[in-house]
């Protein structure tokens, strides 16, 4: 039996249905239309079909298949009763909303009608388990032998409509902008950002643009969130044909169009426009395209950014292409969570079969629960890789669900529960940490021992205690908290950088967006961000006549001159300059902090460490080193260098088991991360388990 048979809408309804007979091997069953029957439920009518059972290479190309959500198109909580139904070899089957309306509008509604056609719920008897993971296995092959997918989205609306039009207008003139673009500098790149299609007015006036209210922009917001586009499976159904109908009602949209316009488009958003509410919603869709361009290229030939990626067997760059995609998948949408890892094999076998390899990767098998799907992968993936990097997309102490997964467990099966968006190894230059080894250009595998028999699922490896948390500060504490950790350091740090240094060049986890380790010009950008820090502090203070903010930013400040000074920080008399110039002009500041926050690159680099559910937190050690680590760090957490990893590890002591320890996630620890620790006297490996 399915454990999970309840989340699956269809598997109760077809038990005793008569329609199903066994299918033969690398075979499928497809919907033969016959037409309408009328009803007197449905102005509509029913659809009538037959079903035909077809080897799936010897139709190819004679079918098409139908790629939809099994929910409702746009709500997330929905409680589907399957009230409506079609009828199949003379038998009423009961089927969802969303699925009626594409069947509707395809053979009632619309000219599109194919003779022969492939739907999951149909197509599949979803209670015969064996079937099922077979037919599962068999996706690849069905999509990539249709003639055509057809993609319904649901129902058009309002925001349908008006995403439309805009779309329309502006699809076309993006491609001349990127025509021109590439005319005038053709050695230059394309990227996000480049082309403000919202309210630059000369753009609008060129290229004969309607230039339109923020409220049309969320509509395409809005639009693109519609859940088609976040489920997994479509990642498949999509790249694995080149023929797609993708439709709206009777809106037609095209996908090169719609990749085109969020790669190029969505990235724009800091040209001054007011995208409140929304911001999460525009960096998921920038993400589900982002990820659909990655594996469709990984269908040719898939390169990692990884400096350690050409070291690698081909045998090792396989599981890192497994993991890669795995983790990268997570925030996708999976009626059946298990499927998170089913939904990927066709892209581990196709990596696998075109560098010769037989890959050892879970087939589909919903007799097993979710947990022992989600270990058995770790595990491969573990052993495969000997890397420890799954260990920095555990999210936060505080996010995780309630689980019988081991703390160092990714809950990958969970959609938004693994911390891809806002791991230090997806920063800009984030794969050239390497705390674990002298060099990114020398292998050091981790040692990796597995207790999966025992109840706690213990990972067992080697590490480094560098030192225990003595501080936490977290980011909404405030910038002058914040700043005020520098009095705290030694006047010189382990690698003879001053206080200021220090953290500037942590709060960026020292990398900017082209160069590990930060260069040192980067501290021009942090005195920007600084100035518009005590111009926007000044303002809030005069405004609510707060004398005591003022009175602590002039005691801090007057500290800083006296310990630890540095260029970027004002002294006390060069602060009573800006001071002055906020008294005497209150709007030409305001003007003046606008413009410092909308051209802050050092702003930029820096709220990566504040991305996800709850970014980081700044760290203070008894030692006096300074870093990043997890949200949820507490005074006397260990800071952990595991061998071979890249990144430290914040790790803290079980009261009922002091031997053991769980995982609270990665850490960025500053002077460190070149693998300085590994020079330290008396740096010696020991065993450390985590659970």
């Amino acid at each position: 039996m399915d454990p999970l048979a309840s989340i699956n809408p269809y598997v109760s309804l077809k038990e005793d249905s008569q329609v199903y007979r066994k299918l033969p091997e690398r075979s499928a069953r497809f919907l033969r239309y016959k037409g309408i029957e009328s009803s007197a439920k449905s102005s509509h009518g029913l659809v009538v079909f037959d079903f035909e059972v077809h080897i799936i290479a010897d139709i190819k190309a004679l079918y098409s298949a139908l790629s939809y959500t099994w929910g409702h198109p746009i709500i997330d909580e929905f409680k589907d009763d399957l009230s409506h139904a079609v009828v199949c070899n003379g038998q009423r089957m009961p089927i969802g909303l969303n699925l009626n309306d594409a069947l509707q509008h395809i053979y009632v509604e619309s000219a599109i009608a194919p003779p022969l056609f492939w739907v999951d719920a149909l197509c599949i008897n979803q209670s015969d388990l064996e079937e099922r993971a077979k037919q599962v296995s068999l996706m690849t092959s069905i999509y990539a032998n249709a003639a055509d997918v057809v993609v319904w989205l649901g129902k058009d609306d309002e925001d349908a409509r008006e995403a439309y039009v805009l779309l329309s207008e502006y699809g076309p003139a993006l491609k001349t902008i990127i025509s021109d673009l590439i005319t005038e500098n053709p050695m230059g790149m394309i990227r996000a950002g480049m082309i403000n299609l919202y309210d630059d007015a000369k753009v609008h006036e060129r290229y004969h643009l309607t230039q339109r209210p923020m409220e049309a922009w969320k509509t395409v917001v809005r639009f693109l969130s519609r859940r088609w586009f976040s489920r997994i499976w479509i990642v498949q159904e999509m790249v694995f044909t080149n023929s797609h109908l993708i439709c709206c009602g009777p809106l037609r949209f095209d996908w090169t169009d719609l990749d085109r316009f969020v790669s190029l488009v969505f990235g724009a958003q800091w040209h001054g426009l007011n995208f409140h509410g929304v911001q999460q919603e525009m960096s998921r869709i920038a993400r589900v395209f982002t990820f659909h361009r990655e594996i469709r290229m990984s269908a040719t030939d898939y390169m990692s950014d990884d400096p350690q990626f050409s070291l690698l067997s081909p045998e090792g760059k396989l599981y890192d292409f497994a993991q890669s995609y795995l983790l990268s998948s997570a925030f996708l949408e999976a009626t059946d969570p298990r499927d998170r890892v089913f939904a990927l094999s066709a892209f581990v076998n196709g990596y696998a079969a075109k560098q010769g390899l037989r890959p050892i990767w879970l087939r589909a098998d919903y007799t097993l629960q979710t947990t022992e799907v989600m270990l058995r992968t770790a595990q491969v993936l573990l052993w495969k890789t000997r890397s420890l990097d799954m260990l920095s997309y555990v999210s936060d102490l505080s996010c995780r669900a309630d689980s019988d997964l081991p703390s160092w467990m990714p809950h990958f099966h969970i959609p938004g529960a693994v911390a891809s968006a806002e791991s230090f190894l997806d920063l800009h230059q984030g794969r050239k940490y390497h705390a674990g080894s002298l060099s990114t250009s020398i292998q050091t595998f981790s040692d990796i021992y597995l207790h999966m028999d025992s109840p706690k699922q213990e990972l067992e490896t080697h590490g480094y205690l560098l030192d225990t948390v003595e501080q936490v500060i977290l980011f909404d504490s405030g910038f002058i908290c914040t700043m005020e950790i520098c009095l705290s350091l030694p006047p010189r740090y382990a690698n003879g950088q001053s206080p200021v240094e220090v953290l500037w060049c942590t709060l960026i986890a020292g990398r900017t967006d082209t160069a590990f380790p930060a260069p040192p010009e980067t501290a021009n950008d942090f005195a920007l961000f600084v100035r518009a820090a005590l111009i926007g502090i000044s303002l809030e203070a005069l405004q609510s006549t707060n004398r005591d903010a003022l009175l602590r930013l002039i005691t801090f400040l007057g500290e800083i001159e006296t310990r630890c000074p540095h260029p970027s920080i004002p002294t006390v008399a060069e602060f009573d300059g800006i001071l002055s110039a906020v008294i005497t002009d209150l709007d030409g500041c305001h003007k003046m902090l606008t413009e410092l926050h909308a051209t802050s690159t050092y702003r930029t680099m820096m709220s990566p460490t504040h991305w996800g559910q709850k970014g980081k937190a700044l760290i203070r050690t008894h030692k006096g080193f300074l870093g990043l680590a997890p949200h949820s760090t507490q005074t006397g957490d260990e800071v952990w260098l595991l061998k071979g990893a890249r990144l430290f590890h914040m790790l803290r002591k079980l009261e009922s088991a002091p031997d053991e320890r769980i995982l609270l996630g990665e850490a960025y620890i500053h002077g460190f991360m070149e693998g300085e620790a590994l020079r330290l006297d008396g740096m010696n490996y020991e065993l450390v388990a985590i659970a």
